[in-house]
């Protein structure tokens, strides 16, 4: 039998936290699942510096804040990937995770946030990718005193460019437009440095390596003039994906696979909630993403109230 006060949160950045506090606040019962760390994607942020309240913070310590959040209110995350989600007959959902596990749930918390958008490059496959990463304050370290490339136009692309080239030797940023999708401010500061260059608007024609990834050929997408770019590692800032496959349950999001919801957050399914980054919505910030949490556990409570 469901234990109507249990709420699956999957997903443990700013929107699932935010959503897990409000629910055990509530005096419902949150299993909160988490395949990474507590955080999401701000674990990969080098600087947060438009999150009311917060001067500014390092995505990591910003990360470890909201975990010892969740401590501070007893609320244990569970840290294995969710496989599938489904809807019992009796309008309940079933959860598997990890090898084997399952629950149902009167409730599910969709905020499970974004996935990375593929980006293949023509010649990676003879390093097999080494030098490669899509995590510039995780990696970043590797790379001190040496020449790095970073390829995207938006917010990250430019801000963790900025934090490698106060590291790294040398910066390119290589960009398929020249109109970015970087805030004016942050492309300002990236241009304002004396150890970088952006390259747009260029493709990515190649890479070569032998051990790992050594040099990139571009190409100026208006003079289709080529240039070998020398680099020790390059980072990738290219995107976002919805990832909602793992919920099977038809119709539910929009062609590019965002979770569609009304304005209390809930999905055409009763019962059955998005938050933050994998939902349609206009912006995807961390303040965002706990507004979401916060309003998506508020309305589950109600239900709950009206219904039992």
């Amino acid at each position: 039998m469901v234990d109507k006060k249990e709420v699956a949160v999957i997903g443990l950045g700013p929107g699932g936290v935010s959503a897990a506090i409000y629910l055990k606040r509530y005096g419902m019962v949150p299993y909160c699942f988490e395949k990474e760390l507590v955080g999401g994607k701000v674990n990969k942020t080098e600087k947060i510096e438009n999150y009311a309240g917060v001067k500014s913070i390092g995505g990591p310590d910003l990360g470890m804040l909201l975990e010892g959040q969740l401590k501070s209110f007893d609320i244990k995350p569970i840290y294995k990937t969710v496989k599938r989600v489904s809807l019992n007959e009796d309008g309940t959902f079933h959860v598997e995770y990890g090898k084997d596990l399952s629950h149902d749930f009167q409730y599910v918390l969709l905020a499970n946030g974004l996935g990375e958008k593929p980006f293949p490059i023509q010649g990676e496959e003879t390093f097999h990718k080494r030098g490669i990463s899509r995590c510039a304050i995780c990696d970043g370290p590797l790379y001190k005193g040496k020449d790095v490339a970073v390829i995207g136009a938006g917010n990250s692309a430019f801000e963790e460019a900025t934090y490698l080239a106060s590291i790294c030797n040398h910066v390119t940023l290589i960009a398929r437009r020249t109109q970015f999708r970087a805030d004016q401010m942050v492309v300002d500061g990236f241009k304002a440095l004396d150890n970088v260059t952006l390259l747009a608007p260029y493709d990515v024609v190649s890479a070569t390596g032998s051990a790992s990834i050594e040099s990139l050929k571009v190409r100026n997408k208006e003079t289709m003039e080529e240039k070998d770019v020398a680099i020790s590692g390059l980072f990738l800032f290219v995107g976002d994906m919805a990832i909602s496959n793992f919920v099977d349950i038809p119709d539910l999001t929009d062609e590019k696979g965002y979770l569609i919801t009304d304005s209390n957050m809930m999905t055409k399914v009763k019962n059955l909630y998005a938050a933050g980054d994998c939902r349609t919505t206009p912006l995807r910030q961390v303040a965002t993403a706990t507004s979401d949490g916060a309003l998506a556990a508020t309305m589950i409570h109600n239900d709950y109230q009206k219904n039992n």
